[in-house]
């Protein structure tokens, strides 16, 4: 069951404005329930809200999009992969944030792919949209969530160069369940594999392990967090410190006024 301590996107994100968020989907999501009103408006006008499944690629790397992605339900990855077909994800994004940070700076390529990670809707608007002067709060809130996300980068690149297959996957299934809010988690062991850059075999047996000590339940497709506490004891620091950074960027959204 989760605890108190399990997620900041359960208290800071999914209750805030309750009776807006009934009205408008859009704020659902931290970036866009930030805007002021009038802001929020041309959001939904000017807007797609879109629903995806799992799996689903919603850009591929070094083909050009044109779309910014603001989750209000589904959770993207951010995948690196490289010729030999080997892939590591850079970043999970839920309802905290946006993909399109390099479109948003105007580039029209980016080397990552964009995979559907966890069903549900986004919010999509194009690159061009989000330039227009009539949106300047957004164009603010962005540059602050890019700040976060340079952050992110750069702590899981320590992550995954000097931490351990089993402390990395407990941080990515920590992750997982924050960034969706639930407690089971639909995805396969070659997924969970390209998640943390480990070969499927060394995944299977840590899964294993992790199910006989009673922190996991992995059933085909579907694994189940039973016992946190003991997956943030198994996590390395950086699910901490990477926790703590998104609670600052989340205190630091304006409260959406009209």
């Amino acid at each position: 069951m989760m605890t108190g301590t399990d997620t900041v996107m359960a208290d800071t994100v999914m209750d805030r404005d309750r009776h807006t968020e009934q009205d408008r989907p859009e704020c659902r999501n931290a970036i866009l329930a930030a805007l002021p009103e009038n802001e929020l408006r041309l959001v939904h006008e000017w807007g797609q809200r879109v629903s995806f499944h799992e799996g689903k690629i919603l850009q591929s790397a070094d083909i050009p999009c044109e779309w910014l992605f603001f989750p209000t339900s589904a959770a993207l990855s951010l995948m690196a992969v490289t010729q030999d077909g080997l892939s590591i994800e850079t970043g999970l994004i839920g309802q905290e944030g946006m993909v399109g940070l390099l479109q948003f700076s105007g580039y029209q390529r980016q080397s990552l792919e964009c995979m559907v990670q966890h069903g549900g809707t986004v919010c999509q608007l194009s690159s061009s949209s989000i330039r227009r002067p009539e949106l300047p709060v957004l164009y603010e809130l962005i540059l602050r969530y890019a700040g976060y996300r340079l952050a992110e980068l750069a702590q899981a690149a320590i992550c995954n160069r000097f931490h351990l297959v089993r402390q990395r996957l407990s941080r990515w299934l920590l992750t997982a369940q924050d960034r969706t809010g639930k407690q089971e988690l639909e995805f396969t062991q070659e997924m969970l594999s390209a998640m943390v850059g480990a070969r499927r075999p060394v995944v299977t047996s840590l899964i294993g392990k992790m199910q006989s000590e009673g922190l996991i339940e992995y059933r085909r497709g579907c694994l189940v967090i039973h016992h946190r506490p003991g997956l943030e004891t198994a996590s390395c620091e950086c699910y901490g410190i990477l926790r703590d950074v998104l609670a600052e960027y989340l205190r630091g959204l304006p409260t959406r006024h009209s």
